[in-house]
């Protein structure tokens, strides 16, 4: 048995600043200030280049686009650096989780959209390392699909050497859903910072949470 975690929106609930970075960003290219109704469909759980591509109507090559993506990652950071004590916090319950599934010896890791720049940023900002291995965290690094496609959760899987399906994964964006689902993972939870528990609900989850402080129900879900 395994887990394995999204990170934005699953382990920190930063919607926010997430929001916040992408309108400053896309201002400082168009001129034009995004409203989050209008960037929801397009940001949450997807890998930032599909993003851009799909905002900034461009045929980067692989240089630029990585340019782009530091810039727009740089903002989110100093964003999270800003908002430290009120919004860039780790989910309320999910470090006794992580302690717990630590004690009882179940691997875990994190598969995430985000590039290698802001997980290194996590580790060391919030001390992740505490609960998982750097090296079993996959990230974006344009080398496979983003979700919904399944590969990224079959990768965390490999990194844990568990079958994909003796893996829990806990998501909260609908492509990170679908990609779940894709992938046969055993359970699929759905994390209600984003979308509402019907919504997740409707899109697949098998069971639905607000946080992580109902340790005993989590622990039944991952037993």
């Amino acid at each position: 048995m395994a887990v394995i975690f999204d990170f934005n929106g699953t382990i920190i609930f930063d919607k926010a600043i997430i929001d916040q970075s992408w309108q400053q960003f896309f201002y400082n290219h168009t001129g034009i200030r995004y409203t989050p109704e209008q960037l929801k469909p397009y940001i949450h759980g997807f890998n930032p280049d599909v993003t851009i591509r799909f905002f900034l109507k461009d045929k980067f090559d692989q240089q630029m686009m990585q340019q782009l993506i530091d810039e727009k990652e740089t903002i989110y950071r100093e964003l999270c650096k800003k908002n430290e004590n009120n919004i860039y916090k780790l989910a309320d319950g999910i470090e006794q989780f992580l302690d717990e599934l630590k004690k009882r010896e179940i691997p875990c890791t994190i598969a995430t959209a985000a590039p290698s720049t802001n997980v290194d940023f996590f580790f060391q900002s919030l001390k992740l390392d505490r609960w998982f291995k750097r090296d079993d965290v996959v990230g974006s690094d344009h080398t496979f699909p983003g979700k919904p496609n399944p590969e990224i959760y079959l990768r965390a899987a490999g990194k844990l050497n568990t079958a994909i399906q003796d893996c829990v994964i806990f998501e909260d964006a609908e492509s990170g859903i679908q990609a779940a689902i894709n992938a046969n993972a055993r359970t699929v939870v759905g994390v209600s910072s984003l979308l509402s528990r019907q919504q997740l609900l409707d899109l697949g989850s098998d069971i639905v949470i607000d946080n992580y402080k109902e340790l005993d129900l989590l622990l039944k879900i991952v037993l």
